[in-house]
């Protein structure tokens, strides 16, 4: 009796020693699931991550370019408009080169201004006062201006006529507006008689809204009566 109550729990020992083993092995398979699946995921962000430093690398070179270029053409463009302003100022400096001897008789005054070379013209020795006929002792200066933009200048003109502060209402002129649109007129169509390109003229009548000198004495309303060419740069 004792001998089999000793054999069973001897087997009751050994079964049960068996079925531990095997629940110790099943509630360990889990965890080496989980360290495949662990494995796994840092495979795949590791992944995205060479991936994506990538493309960071790919579009930081492409600004790199980007910028490399954009600096060229910021240079080029710099080079250009220097070349341009050379061009301009050599060709402004020609023009009064060539009308020096006019400016030193005083039959004309030049001004090197922002928008180009103005080359005034005293309104005596163009027109009679309150009049916009020009005067034979004109003609040799305005045909000389005429000729050097003709020959020196391929850039626009703008002729600009101004009065004095003097009213003027008459039955040719109703106004210091008409009277100074007259004189500018009248020296555009001269330019062009004498070969200047009828497209690269313009005239405008400023009456006595721009004065050369402030006051209403003689001289200073002799100094703004007057008639302007200006070459534009």
């Amino acid at each position: 009796m004792n001998i089999f109550a000793g054999g069973k729990r001897l087997a009751s020992d050994i079964g049960g020693h068996e079925r531990g083993e095997d629940s110790d092995e099943h509630s360990e398979r889990w965890l080496i699931s989980y360290a495949d699946l662990i494995t796994t995921l840092m495979v795949f962000f590791l992944a995205l991550y060479v991936l994506q430093l990538a493309r960071y690398r790919e579009l930081e070179s492409k600004a790199f370019e980007q910028r490399i270029v954009k600096q060229h053409e910021q240079a080029a463009a710099a080079n250009a408009a220097n070349a341009r302003d050379g061009v301009r100022e050599g060709a402004k400096k020609t023009l009064m080169a060539l009308l020096k001897p006019f400016g030193d008789s005083g039959q004309i005054a030049m001004v090197d201004t922002p928008q180009g070379l103005e080359i005034a013209i005293n309104a005596r020795v163009l027109f009679n006062s309150g009049d916009a006929r020009l005067l034979p002792d004109s003609f040799a200066v305005l045909t000389e201006v005429a000729h050097v933009l003709a020959d020196h200048s391929t850039r626009n003109v703008l002729v600009e006529g101004h009065s004095d502060s003097v009213p003027i209402s008459n039955a040719k002129y109703a106004s210091n507006w008409e009277l100074s649109s007259a004189r500018a007129g009248a020296v555009v169509r001269f330019l062009v008689d004498k070969g200047v390109a009828p497209h690269r003229l313009s005239a405008v009548g400023r009456a006595d809204n721009d004065p050369l000198v402030l006051g209403s004495d003689e001289a200073a309303r002799a100094a703004n009566r007057r008639v302007t060419v200006l070459v534009q740069y």
